[in-house]
């Protein structure tokens, strides 16, 4: 009788790819849930913007939920909703309010920026790290541009960032004690308009600090993080931040 029940169980499950991740989570710590459920998209394809309000009326009619193809921003929410809730439903309201100002859901109230959105939207959840030898840096965002492609009226604003330089940054990714638990990384560019062009997981490993994330390279995957920032010049530093359970 198990087996029969079993096999319906899956089969159920897999037409929901939300419930189905979120049967096989554990039931111990949001870190722990949120370590398995952004270990269980590793190997899925990346796609740039693929996820929007599934709606032409609220902005993009792309689909809201999207868990077949990802980019870095779109996975990061996602693991993150999969860890917070526990059946479709409550995903779906958790993956708004992390997505959306207020959850509120609409283009324009889309927390687009991460340095000046999203951060900023999710500091319930979310707190950025103060680490050893971090700087700070002005710039004036893009904003007015970036908002009037979609006709919304924005001014550029001016944000200062504190982020530990690429040197420091290597140094501290190479050690193996440097975190505990999963961690959330920004990426700073060198662009004058934007801070962070990039962004992950940071997960601990036995040889280092790993960074789990949607690569352009093609696919979800990790890899050693040390190694990957050493690996890509056009990027000055980095921000790390803290999950709040």
């Amino acid at each position: 009788m198990i087996a029969p029940f079993l096999a319906l169980l899956a089969s159920i499950l897999g037409a929901d790819p939300v419930a189905s991740i979120q049967f096989r989570l554990p039931q111990g710590t949001f870190h722990a849930r949120l370590d398995a459920a952004s270990r269980a998209l590793l190997g899925r394809p990346y796609l740039l913007g693929p996820m929007g309000e599934g709606d032409s009326h609220l902005g993009d009619p792309l689909p809201r939920v999207r868990l077949d193809s990802l980019d870095c921003v779109t996975f990061l929410e996602q693991s993150e909703a999969l860890a917070r809730s526990r059946d479709t439903t409550s995903f779906r309201q958790v993956l708004d309010s992390i997505r959306y100002e207020n959850g509120s859901v609409s283009w324009s109230t889309r927390n687009h920026w991460m340095e000046c959105g999203w951060l900023s939207s999710n500091r319930s959840r979310v707190r950025p790290l103060e680490l050893p030898g971090m700087i700070g840096e002005t710039r004036i965002l893009g904003l007015k541009a970036f908002y009037a492609s979609h006709g919304i009226v924005r001014q550029d604003s001016a944000l200062t960032l504190r982020y530990l330089p690429r040197d420091k940054a290597i140094e501290w990714l190479s050690r193996p004690k440097s975190l505990s638990a999963i961690h959330g990384v920004g990426l700073v560019g060198r662009l004058p308009s934007i801070f962070l062009l990039h962004t992950g997981f940071l997960v601990p490993g036995a040889k280092g600090i790993l960074l789990r994330h949607a690569s352009q390279s093609g696919q979800v995957k990790e890899e050693q993080a040390a190694a990957y920032l050493q690996g890509k010049p056009k990027f000055k530093g980095i921000v790390v931040w803290e999950y709040i359970p």
